[in-house]
């Protein structure tokens, strides 16, 4: 049985820029191709494949084969939140070009963290949720239970209406937002969210990265929502 954890394990793994920048393209829960995270990383594809081993070893990412292609992604939600809450407390990076500073506003206005939204959108969507009463205020790693079952809103209430109950996973779960400083959601109710964003086309996510931006229906459906709630 464990008693302790090697913090040091993980640690190593990503105490290199390359393998940093790697792991939090994939914290957004996508799969990519060797040679994506070669680019992403800025280093040549035999290089990548080095570092994509020692992140394999740590039991950061895996991969998995599809067809003549192998595909890294990570390996569970825990290490997606470990590397949001990293990114926190992580120092910024020094902006170098306009295209650095867009990506980064585009990170900050909306983005996935693994299954689910975060950077400024995924705050909104929690405050949105807290003030309709559907969630309690959340704390970071915890879990939680709805609050009220039958939120004020018509719109909220069918986004919850349609919720797999039969799950294995928290209904709820703050997870530390690293843009925002303070927890969004996460948990069952915050996958189920993102993908019913993207089905109901209020959000797309942006090439290359794992921003996401809200459409002209999203953005009205959104502040509309907020302007009911606080009225």
């Amino acid at each position: 049985m464990d008693y302790d954890r090697d913090l040091a394990v993980p640690c190593r793994a990503l105490g290199d820029p390359a393998r940093a920048r790697m792991i939090a393209h994939l914290a957004s829960g996508l799969r990519a191709p060797a040679s994506e995270l070669a680019r992403v990383a800025g280093v040549a594809p035999s290089t990548a494949s080095e570092h994509l081993r020692v992140l394999s070893e740590a039991g950061l990412v895996a991969a998995e084969r599809a067809g003549r292609h192998r595909y890294y992604a990570i390996t569970t939600g825990d290490v997606a939140r470990a590397i949001e809450a990293l990114q926190a407390i992580a120092p910024g990076i020094p902006v170098r070009s306009l295209k650095q500073d867009r990506i980064g506003e585009a990170l900050r206005t909306g983005r996935t963290c693994y299954d689910h939204l975060a950077g400024d959108l995924g705050l909104r969507v929690t405050d949105l949720l807290v003030r309709e009463g559907v969630l309690a205020p959340l704390r970071v790693g915890e879990p939680a239970e709805p609050a009220d079952p039958l939120p004020r809103s018509e719109t909220v209430r069918s986004w919850l209406l349609t919720e797999i109950h039969a799950r294995t996973r928290p209904w709820a779960r703050g997870c530390l937002d690293w843009s925002g400083r303070r927890p969004h959601v996460a948990g069952a109710i915050g996958a189920h969210l993102l993908g019913l964003f993207e089905r109901e086309g209020w959000i797309v996510r942006r090439t290359g990265t794992r921003a996401v931006r809200l459409t002209g229906s999203g953005s009205h459906m959104l502040h509309a929502l907020e302007e009911s709630v606080t009225s």
